[in-house]
């Protein structure tokens, strides 16, 4: 009877894992853009490296190394009217559309308009391969939950019987299920180009604004250090890393007022 019950938990698991597996790394429905030179622009590599909030502080500093946008008073942004931005990017357009006054870069991310520009961005990305769709993380965690809970469900039926073997398939299958558990919306396939973006500008000389395409590419693909080393001033007077102040300094740019449940990387 044992045996029984463990090859039927044991096929059970192996069907919920491998229906996880499958969701968590879906194949490229088309092959890397130019993979032999730059793959992704800096604003997808950011969104690929730290989400909505990463596609949101370099499209910002895009803006700013073209002249758009500059920093405001009491840590915001503000947009330049006589320099509209042109050949940048979607997100840069859209958070240059909503810079109505001065605006705290946090309260940009919470926008409509640059939500469903970085909706769309991510769209592509998942096309590529690199993202998980909304749909296929929730469906992944939810063949998943089920696979934790085979451990202890065995531990609890096995008080007084030799329910060993099912003991340990259930503990073995748990850590399975954390190893493929979608902890970010990059797939296999999107982490492994990151950490070779990485690689290949690691050794390299830091960035200056008098190389704005390299600063640029340095901010999407390392975040808050490059920000910090590579353009100190306007990172300290925009807010780009604080949080934004409890009063509203301006009520434009049209956001909702509180942060909305999503799938964000």
């Amino acid at each position: 009877m044992i045996t029984e019950v463990s090859s039927a938990v044991a096929v059970a698991l192996a069907v919920l894992l491998a229906t996880a597996a499958a969701l968590r790394f879906p194949p490229g429905r088309r092959p890397l853009r130019d993979p032999a030179r730059q793959p992704l622009t800096p604003v997808e590599t950011a969104l690929l490296r730290g989400g909505v909030r990463g596609a949101v502080q370099t499209a910002s500093v895009e803006l700013y190394l073209v002249g758009s946008v500059e920093p405001a008073w009491r840590q915001a942004l503000r947009r330049d009217p006589t320099k509209p931005p042109t050949g940048c990017s979607d997100v840069a357009r859209a958070l240059y559309r909503v810079l109505q006054g001065r605006l705290h870069p946090r309260r940009l991310e919470r926008n409509d308009r640059v939500r469903e520009a970085t909706a769309a961005l991510a769209g592509r990305l998942a096309l590529d391969g690199l993202l998980l769709t909304c749909g296929r993380r929730l469906a992944a965690g939810a063949a998943l939950l089920p696979v934790f809970a085979a451990a202890p469900v065995a531990a609890s039926a096995g008080a007084g019987t030799p329910l060993g073997p099912l003991l340990l398939l259930g503990l073995l299958a748990d850590a399975v299920a954390l190893l493929l558990w979608p902890w970010t919306r990059r797939t296999g396939r999107g982490a492994a180009l990151l950490a070779q973006l990485r690689g290949e500008q690691q050794g390299t000389r830091r960035p200056t604004e008098a190389e704005p395409a390299r600063l640029l590419l340095h901010v999407a693909l390392f975040g808050a250090p490059a920000l910090r080393e590579g353009l100190p001033r306007f990172t300290a007077e925009s807010g780009m890393l604080s949080r934004p102040p409890r009063e509203p300094m301006d009520r434009g740019g049209g956001g909702r007022s509180q942060e909305a449940l999503t799938c964000g990387g």
